[in-house]
């Protein structure tokens, strides 16, 4: 972005007025201009992160005073916290936020942004992107949150916080916690199949099966719940052991040297790896 130039560096003949989200969020007295160590500390966000945000184009421009030397205003205040609200609460990246901070920042100018409004624009821009973008960021945050805290300590509310998603819209994809867990188990294959895709080289047995185990150690509390459900004849669990290990067999043989059959010795690794990963836990149930 082109910044713009002023003469000399007072601005006490500058006004802009501050949106309402500033005002209603930080709660900051009218715009001046200021140096970024003030609009670092009143955004919360670290200069090094400020400096990151001019550079992708995240940040309206700011005013040149001298050679590496700008002033800030109250709206840069505002579209730093929306960008942190952005990470923090609704897990987007950067690029997604370049996308919709214009709108939401375009809304503030007339309006306190609300909850709702907040879930409205963010819920539009997934949809416009693809309809399996919304369930793909609730699976892969079910995913995440079941593995790190267990089943039974994680509900819908927990899913929908991680994802950015309102509880609302959850139901427009899964009909409940049961049955987005079924889902985020059965993402294990591709989220091991990314890891395997980007290894240099290929992988002998002994190796195939200590990477995998490697690679699937953060997701065992998920692996370890289908399993014992499937040994308690859950019904909506019966299977999905064997649909997974399949799924994993079928991302490893490209990246076997074997001599025999790649699917035989690639179901056969994941196999070794499942049950050592999971035997001492199921032996102590």
């Amino acid at each position: 972005m082109k910044e713009r130039q002023v003469d000399g560096t007072r601005r006490s003949d500058v006004h802009e007025e501050s949106g309402p989200l500033s005002r209603a969020i930080v709660g900051m007295p009218a715009d001046w201009g200021f140096t970024i160590s003030v609009l670092a500390e009143r955004s919360g966000t670290s200069i090094s992160s400020i400096h990151h945000y001019r550079r992708v184009g995240l940040l309206p421009p700011a005013d040149v005073v001298a050679s590496n030397r700008f002033l800030y205003h109250e709206h840069h205040v505002e579209a730093l916290v929306v960008i942190r609200l952005l990470r923090e609460r609704r897990n987007l990246s950067l690029e997604s936020i370049r996308d919709v901070l214009p709108k939401l920042l375009a809304i503030s100018k007339g309006e306190v942004l609300t909850a709702e409004t907040w879930d409205k624009v963010i819920l539009d821009y997934l949809e416009d992107r693809g309809p399996g973008e919304i369930e793909t960021r609730l699976v892969n945050a079910a995913r995440n949150r079941f593995a790190e805290h267990g089943y039974s300590n994680v509900n819908v509310a927990d899913i929908c916080s991680s994802a950015g998603i309102s509880k609302g819209s959850f139901y427009r994809y899964f009909d409940s916690k049961e049955a987005i867990f079924i889902a985020a188990a059965r993402s294990t294959v591709d989220a091991v199949g990314e890891q395997l895709d980007q290894l240099p080289t290929k992988l002998n047995e002994r190796q195939a099966v200590e990477k995998l185990q490697n690679m699937m150690r953060p997701m065992a509390p998920i692996l370890l719940e289908v399993a014992t459900g499937e040994l308690l004849h859950q019904p909506a669990l019966i299977g999905v052991m064997g649909i997974i290990a399949t799924g994993l067999a079928g991302r490893l043989m490209p990246r076997l040297v074997t001599k025999g059959s790649a699917a035989k010795s690639a179901r056969k690794i994941v196999d070794l790896a499942v049950t050592g990963l999971l035997r001492p836990a199921l032996q102590s149930q």
